[in-house]
């Protein structure tokens, strides 16, 4: 029986003792943190009007956004192709659908700008035929895209057309009808300036042999 009575007042001095540590470290948390507990109710509750004007706030950003910023504002296989084509002989503008090719599908408006400007630079032959002077890009969605061909056929030309080619390394004069061989040069494309080794690349055309020997003297070695 005296033993059973000292393990019971042993147990009830751990109880004692556990019950004032805790307490004195609540007293002491208390002193230490006072705005401990108005901080954390501050961050666990969150007003639902205040994330809606958030989530609100983020879609007037993506709202806001020009058109061909979004990242869906790119060409599919379903992007309509608007084709404006203007005369400046005729002052005539026709205007007609066709479908986007393959190789534009994926580019947004910038890299497709490019490629227009490209196209533009080096256009194939039945569109040098016709005397495509520029393109221009209208309008882009990932819905349709419409761009503007700008032609002017010249009837008597005043003067003979020549276009610089790039060949193994070296610039080779074409003459109008990219067929004829006009002149082989030693003009090294890797000497000249970026920017004019791009145009060479892209076919530059020259208007008028004095214009074109003109270039060639200042250029030769």
């Amino acid at each position: 029986m005296k033993f059973i009575g000292r393990f019971s007042l042993f147990c009830m001095i751990a109880l004692f003792g556990f019950g004032v540590g805790a307490y004195a470290n609540s007293v002491y948390l208390k002193w230490f943190y006072p705005n401990r507990e108005e901080i954390r109710g501050q961050e666990e509750f969150i007003p639902y009007t205040e994330i809606r004007e958030t989530e609100e706030t983020e879609k007037e950003k993506t709202d806001s956004l020009p058109a061909g910023s979004r990242k869906s504002d790119v060409i599919t296989c379903d992007t309509v192709l608007v084709i404006e084509e203007y005369d400046k002989n005729t002052d005539i503008t026709a205007e007609h659908e066709e479908s986007i090719p393959g190789k534009y599908i994926g580019m947004d408006r910038d890299s497709f700008v490019d490629a227009m400007t490209s196209y533009a630079l080096s256009p194939p032959l039945e569109e040098q035929q016709r005397g495509l002077l520029s393109v221009e890009v209208l309008t882009f969605s990932g819905d349709k895209v419409s761009i503007r061909k700008n032609y002017q056929i010249l009837e008597d030309p005043a003067e003979d057309i020549f276009y610089l080619v790039a060949e193994n390394h070296y610039i080779t004069v074409y003459a109008q009808d990219m067929q004829t061989i006009y002149l082989y040069t030693d003009i090294r494309v890797e000497n000249l300036p970026e920017r004019l080794q791009e145009e060479i690349i892209q076919k530059k055309m020259i208007a008028g042999e004095s214009n074109l020997y003109h270039f060639l003297e200042s250029y030769s070695s």
